[in-house]
């Protein structure tokens, strides 16, 4: 009924990395890896996500001691702050894409 309504309203509330069956994460070599994007990247998040998810791996919103990666572009403030203050190893970009090139390599 909720998400009727919501639908009615042209709000989507399901994200672009939703899984319909968590037991269905995909395996590869990001799996059971967090990762956190923040500053300017050359595509939309929601594409790094996606790419994240399908090598096994999670896009989350902050960084926290569980966060294995901090994705980083161009700026990055305190989402970058607080990956140095945890000891979050810091990666760029080309980083991501060489583990992610691991996984369609396998």
């Amino acid at each position: 009924m909720v998400m009727e309504t919501l639908g009615n309203l042209g709000i989507n509330p399901i994200s672009s990395v939703f899984e319909e069956n968590l037991l269905t994460v995909q395996a590869g070599p990001l799996s059971g890896k967090t990762f956190v994007l923040t500053g300017a990247l050359s595509r939309p998040r929601p594409e790094f996500e996606k790419m994240i998810a399908a090598a096994g791996g999670k896009a989350t919103g902050s960084v926290t001691k569980k966060t294995d990666y901090l994705v980083a572009g161009e700026g990055g403030g305190s989402k970058r702050d607080k990956a140095v203050k945890l000891g979050i190893p810091i990666i760029g970009e080309s980083d991501l894409m060489s583990m992610l090139s691991l996984s369609s390599a396998g």
